[in-house]
């Protein structure tokens, strides 16, 4: 996922739409959504305008001053992101990410599906969330990695507890405990041990598929708290380069700061979260650090040519940044 920064020409007119995105949710501009307005001003826009004194744009007074698709769309999904600052969007809200979007000429998937959410049709909004979601890569990439549909469908199984479990698979992420501390693979083994993550192969673990999630937790530094995931989230969809990417991190969103679990487990609930503190900064810091990234670790990177790596040998490979850079 790009992460772009807008000319200061630019970034004035950003700010008023996103603001006006923000006033209309439900209970108003409120600390949520200041905070990611503020992180917007301070990480994206390079702005410091004081958001009680803007006036409202409209549509076609926005689209005069755009020329770059890439930064059209980018603009539309820090709108999507803010209207689920701390709850589901308000028809209001996704009535303006409508008529922006129309009017910038962009075709953003998001828009559509926050619109269930927002008139409270559940099921359809998690079904449409589903079509463009992350886990589709998740099973694409055990498809691959295990040989076929078979085996897919079998780890599966072992995770949910409901096949015998591949005890020769585990063995290797075991195995990884005897490596150097210091090395990507005894750093990903006490990741999974401290957080009491199963293994793949084992009931409960991840498929192979879906490792780099965790992988990229510990190669970014972000923890599994639910402020973490967020980061973690944005950080994954800024490294992941295909056309679905912002709904890693819109994923995270919903459920840790609009309250609307998309996961089999239960989730601690906080409404705005996203308000609390620096996190609005790091989300977005996260994201930057992310799309900084020379690899996207979903695309048929094998983390296997790198678990006997030093970590900070395998970060400076992959274009990772430290994590007190912001």
């Amino acid at each position: 996922m790009k992460f772009l920064i807008p000319g200061p020409e630019l970034a004035p007119y950003e700010l008023r739409a996103m603001t006006m995105v923000t006033r209309a949710a439900a209970a108003g501009l409120g600390r949520p959504q200041r905070a990611m307005l503020d992180a917007a001003q301070r990480l994206v826009l390079r702005t410091d305008l004081e958001l009680d004194a803007l006036a409202p744009i409209a549509p076609e007074e926005l689209a005069r001053h755009f020329n770059e698709p890439p930064q059209a769309r980018q603009l539309i999904r820090l709108m999507v992101a803010m209207s689920v600052a701390d709850g589901p969007p308000s028809e209001e809200q996704v009535a303006l990410l409508f008529s922006f979007a129309k009017a910038l000429g962009v075709k953003e998937p998001s828009v559509g599906v926050v619109r269930h959410l927002a008139k409270g049709r559940l099921l359809v909004f998690r079904l449409a969330f589903m079509r463009h979601s992350h886990l589709r890569t998740y099973l694409r990439n055990t498809y691959r990695m295990l040989g076929g549909i078979g085996p897919m469908i079998r780890a599966m199984l072992v995770m949910r507890g409901l096949a015998r479990e591949n005890s020769e698979l585990a063995s290797r992420f075991h195995a990884l405990e005897k490596l150097p501390e210091e090395t990507l693979g005894h750093q990903f083994f006490r990741h999974c041990t401290d957080e009491g993550l199963a293994f793949a192969g084992e009931k409960g673990g991840f498929p192979v598929g879906a490792l780099f999630h965790d992988f990229s937790h510990v190669l970014s530094g972000y923890d599994t708290s639910p402020e973490g995931e967020m980061k973690n989230a944005a950080f994954q969809a800024g490294f992941t380069q295909d056309d679905d990417d912002f709904f890693t991190m819109l994923f995270a969103l919903v459920i840790h700061t609009a309250g609307i679990n998309m996961t089999p487990f239960p989730m601690p609930v906080v409404l705005g979260r996203i308000g609390q503190g620096t996190l609005a900064l790091d989300v977005v810091e996260a994201l930057r650090r992310g799309a900084a990234m020379r690899v996207d670790l979903g695309d048929k990177w094998d983390f296997w040519e790198y678990v006997e790596l030093p970590i900070n040998a395998v970060r400076e490979q992959l274009g990772i940044t430290p994590l007190n850079a912001a």
